[in-house]
């Protein structure tokens, strides 16, 4: 096979791989390969992820098209050679018009091909002249640099914010923990204070027994037994900021909790709620596990008795236990498949049609429907992003502030959290609806 000339090369180098037609705004992609701007982009329509190079199929997770300016360069100086009036000789070989000599030389300067006649001549004379394929290589590399250098420069930016990013976080954590220390230690010394207090008063009330001891008994019984009764308690306020504090930094919360589990002595979160689901509610399309801990649809309603806390409209269940105070937690196993939702409803829902997911109305539910996850803020739910799949969900209930929240209960994620509402004393239940393929398992 004949070697190919250097015309040739420079015209199979002016071509894009994919539509074979002389490059038009050529641009350069991750691997350093160049294609046509339209030919690639029409290429990759469609895809977010995972761009393949059509011509050495060298896979990037992120489009990386950038402006090949060089190769450009070349392409418009071919274009100015009159192709149609190059005469070729015998070997294949483009001539110069003015000489009559072989083009083997590519100008820089004037971005032409050149003889070696017009090399020597008085107008090429001081520029930089180099072998045609020795230009195109060089542009190549030039353009794998530029390339290079680009990754680089965005590399150093990417991580200069992070360390940025982290640095204000580490700032803003040690001034909360500053902060709750010191008022921790604030705490820590009014308790001291009220101890030396209820010291003194206890010697106080063994001088006064004693001297009470050697009176008849209807009279030394008279000594009110409230004197005995003394407590001390934390201060609600100083206990809710940790609470807060502990629920904003789940990692935190997750050092203090495996502390708390080595010395037994210090309670940040009370144990998780023992609740399993009440049959005596369940919906006849749901049928529950033996220890009342799973709960899966079925298409055929079971015969149950009647009953007036039986949900007998929409497919849900009660938890078997209800709450009046305090901070409570519950985790569930859930899947992906069918429809299901999960949450706290106050205890004079409605069991029939009238039942309404809407927080307004007594429900705070996060719900699971086949293409996402949604909240149900209001009759119009509200859509959810999260950045992975749950599959164990803890429903946080505080009592006293109205809250309701939920969390992946293994990233420690916060997934929804409702605003504080009044729940006006009455009795709240973990709730639960599923229909479809879903199933949903409380763990224990």
């Amino acid at each position: 096979m004949a070697a190919r000339t250097p015309v040739e090369i420079l015209r199979d180098e002016a071509c894009c791989s994919i539509c074979l037609e002389i490059f038009q705004d050529p641009v350069f992609i991750h691997c350093g390969h160049s294609f046509c701007r339209s030919c690639i982009t029409e290429t990759w329509e469609g895809l977010t992820t995972n761009f393949s190079c059509p011509q050495c199929r060298e896979m990037e997770a992120k489009k990386n098209v950038r402006p090949n300016r060089e190769l450009a360069n070349v392409i418009e100086a071919a274009k100015s050679l009159n192709l149609q009036q190059v005469r070729e000789v015998e070997g294949g070989e483009n001539l110069c018009e003015e000489h009559q000599e072989p083009l083997k030389l590519f100008c820089q300067d004037d971005k032409r091909l050149l003889c070696v006649v017009c090399d020597r001549s008085k107008v090429h004379r001081n520029h930089f002249v180099a072998p045609i394929g020795e230009a195109a290589q060089e542009y190549k590399v030039r353009g794998s640099w530029e390339r290079t250098e680009a990754a680089k420069q965005e590399i150093v930016r990417t991580y200069r914010k992070l360390h940025e990013f982290l640095e204000k976080q580490e700032s803003s954590l040690l001034a909360q923990l500053e902060q709750l220390d010191a008022e921790i230690t604030k705490a820590h010394e009014e308790i001291l204070q009220r101890l030396l207090e209820e010291t003194t008063s206890l010697g106080t009330l063994i001088e006064e027994m004693e001297r009470t001891y050697q009176q008849p008994d209807w009279e030394f019984l008279k000594v009110r037994r409230e004197t005995l009764s003394h407590s001390l308690e934390i201060s609600p306020e100083l206990e809710k900021k940790f609470s807060d504090f502990t629920e904003k930094n789940p990692d935190i919360k997750e050092l203090l909790e495996k502390f708390q589990g080595r010395e037994g002595s210090l309670t940040l979160s009370p144990p998780p709620a023992q609740v399993m689901l009440d049959p005596e509610t369940a919906n006849a399309s749901l049928y529950l596990s033996e220890g009342c801990k799973l709960v899966r649809w079925g298409i055929c309603e079971q015969d149950l008795p009647s009953n007036p806390r039986r949900f007998t409209f929409m497919p849900c269940v009660l938890g078997s236990r209800g709450f009046t105070s305090g901070w409570h937690h519950w985790d569930v196993e859930v899947h992906r498949e069918g429809v299901w939702a999960l949450g706290v409803v106050k205890e004079s829902v409605p069991r029939g049609p009238g039942l309404c997911l809407d927080p307004k109305k007594g429900v705070w539910a996060f719900r699971h429907i086949h293409d996402g996850y949604e909240a149900l803020t209001s009759l119009n739910a509200t859509r959810l992003t999260l950045r992975r799949v749950p599959k164990r969900i803890r429903i946080c209930l505080d009592y006293e502030e109205g809250r309701v929240v939920f969390f992946d209960a293994e990233s420690k994620e916060r997934i929804l959290a409702f605003p504080p509402a009044s729940l006006q004393g009455e009795r709240v239940f973990p709730w639960f609806m599923l229909t479809g393929d879903a199933q949903l398992k409380l763990l224990l």
